[in-house]
């Protein structure tokens, strides 16, 4: 059997993706935000919404690496178990990318943040990671400051192929290193649980979420 793992913060269940969930991503994917920045990841009925979760479910495989497969979480509200989004680790270049969305009525409470903060720190510590890419439009505001905000720093600004298309992106990276500088470490440790002795990560919730940062054309 595959071994699964899930993840906490203080706010969120961040956990693999399940055949339940082919409604909810559909719906999502249907949501404006999700059309403009994530265009590859409109599924066009159910049918294309259970293959693309089939597949996360079956790229989820501890015995590879984020360099290799894609790592995506359900992103669900722990009060309701409702699914609100996705974040996860994936191939980029010879690296790896982090990416998300969060629903558009889940956006503006610091979801987005706390749940790549977890990612992160998670791909960290299990893949012993050197560094972590975050790759946006350049006019993705929203999503470069929750990246920045995680500790992420601007690393460089190039056309590349994104979401199906030539286009102009921001290319920010994630080291370990930065991911503990005191801005970080202090969400960090407001939004500490229980849970194995590892402090889980937030934010304060006045900061305006985007609509994604995406695992290019992976699902």
């Amino acid at each position: 059997m595959m071994t699964m793992v899930s993840l906490e913060t203080r706010s969120l269940l961040l956990r693999p993706f399940a055949p339940s969930d082919v409604e909810p991503m559909l719906a999502m994917s249907q949501e404006d935000c999700a059309r403009k920045w994530l265009p590859s990841q409109v599924y066009r009925d159910e049918a294309h919404a259970a293959s693309a979760v089939d597949w996360l479910i079956r790229q989820f495989d501890l015995q590879m690496t984020p360099k290799t497969n894609a790592f995506v979480f359900g992103v669900a509200d722990k009060a309701t178990a409702r699914l609100i989004g996705h974040v996860g680790l994936s191939p980029l270049f010879d690296g790896v990318e982090v990416g998300f969305g969060i629903a558009t009525l889940e956006q503006g409470k610091g979801y987005a943040t706390e749940a790549v903060s977890r990612a992160c720190a998670w791909g960290f510590e299990r893949f012993s990671l050197l560094a972590i890419l975050g790759v946006t439009d350049a006019e993705n505001v929203a999503s470069q400051r929750v990246l920045r905000r995680c500790g992420f720093r601007k690393k460089e600004e190039k056309m590349m192929r994104c979401q199906g298309v030539e286009r102009s992106v921001i290319i920010f990276e994630l080291t370990e290193k930065n991911a503990q500088q005191p801005g970080c470490t202090e969400r960090r440790d407001r939004a500490a649980v229980a849970g194995g002795g590892v402090a889980l990560l937030a934010v304060d919730a006045d900061v305006a979420e985007p609509a994604a940062v995406s695992f290019d054309e992976f699902f």
